[in-house]
C-alpha cells in the first residue's frame, strides 16, 4: 500500500490505435461485478457516466494517478485535463491527486489484465456510496500496449491507462510531431470522454441526441474535428489531425453529455 497522497488543485483553466478495439476494454475476468464494501469499480467502461457528468449521486470528483519510473505525466496535461473535467461535469469541485510513482514491471507490453492487477496492487482510493464524491483512477506505464499503437485504454468503468512507451514514439521535437504535452492532453481528454459514455456506449446512458457514430471505428464520432474522431486515438494518424490546439468536443458529443446531466 502505498503512502496517503497529498491533494493538490491545478489551477483552472485519451489511445491511439490502428484499429478502433483498442480504445475500450469490456473483458476483464471482474467486469460487472460488485465490490461488497465500496461502490462497484470493475464494470465496462461508460457505466459511471452519469455520476461522472451529473451531480445527483456525487458532488466532487477526485483523480488519483499512478505512473512508472520515466513516464510521469506532463504538468500542463493535468491541468488540461482538470480544465476538460470542469468543463463538463457537473461538480461543486475536481481535484487531481498528487501523481505517485510505482515501480516498474520491465515489460515492453502491457496487457489490459496487467492494467488491472496494477491497479488492484496500487489502486489506494475507492468511491463511498455515502461521502458525496467519485474516484476515479488514471495508470501510465513505461511500455506499449499489446496491440502496439494505442496511446491508451478506458478498462473499467472509473479507470484508464495510458502507455508511456507509444507517447515517445508519437511526440518528440521533430518537424510535425505533436509535443509530449498535447499528446497527452487529447489522450487523457479522449479516455475519459469514453468514460463519460461517448460515443454511444451501450448502458452509459449517454445516449447520441443525433447519429453521429462513426460505425466503421466503433464508439467514435463521424467529424474529423471533434475530440472523440478516431485519429484522435490512432498513432499512425495522430499527427495529421492536430494543430496548435487540443480539439474539443464537437457540438454533437456535447448534447449527448448535456442529456445525461453534464455540461
Amino acid at each position: 500500500m502505498k503512502s496517503l497522497k497529498r491533494l493538490f488543485i491545478l489551477p483552472t483553466v485519451l489511445l491511439f490505435t490502428l484499429s478502433f478495439t483498442g480504445c475500450l476494454d469490456n473483458t476483464g475476468p471482474n467486469q460487472g461485478q460488485d465490490d461488497p464494501v465500496t461502490y462497484p469499480h470493475t464494470q465496462n467502461p461508460g457505466l459511471s457516466a452519469n455520476d461522472f457528468l451529473s451531480d445527483e449521486s456525487f458532488t466532487k470528483l477526485e483523480v488519483e494517478i499512478d505512473y512508472m519510473p520515466g513516464v510521469a505525466p506532463d504538468e500542463d496535461a493535468l491541468t488540461n485535463l482538470k480544465s476538460f473535467l470542469e468543463l463538463r461535469l457537473n461538480k461543486t469541485s475536481v481535484s487531481l491527486m498528487e501523481p505517485t510513482q510505482i515501480p516498474s514491471l520491465d515489460q515492453s507490453t502491457y496487457t489490459a489484465n496487467d492494467i488491472r492487477e496494477l491497479e488492484g496492487q496500487y489502486r489506494d482510493h475507492f468511491t463511498q456510496e455515502d461521502d458525496g464524491t467519485l474516484r476515479a483512477y488514471m495508470i501510465i506505464v513505461d511500455g506499449s500496449y499489446e496491440d502496439g499503437s494505442v496511446l491508451g485504454i478506458a478498462y473499467y468503468n472509473t479507470s484508464a491507462a495510458f502507455f508511456g512507451g507509444t507517447y515517445e514514439q508519437v511526440s518528440g521535437p521533430a518537424l510535425n510531431q505533436p509535443s509530449r504535452s498535447l499528446t497527452e492532453s487529447v489522450s487523457f481528454r479522449h479516455e475519459f470522454g469514453h468514460l463519460f459514455g461517448l460515443v454511444n456506449i451501450s448502458g452509459s446512458g449517454t445516449d447520441m441526441q443525433a447519429d453521429h457514430q462513426d460505425d466503421e471505428h466503433g464508439n467514435h464520432c463521424t467529424n474529423d474535428s471533434c475530440l472523440m474522431y478516431y485519429a484522435m486515438e490512432n498513432s499512425g494518424l495522430f499527427d495529421r489531425f492536430l494543430g496548435e490546439e487540443i480539439p474539443s468536443l464537437d457540438e454533437n458529443c456535447v448534447a449527448d453529455l448535456q442529456a445525461n446531466g453534464g455540461k
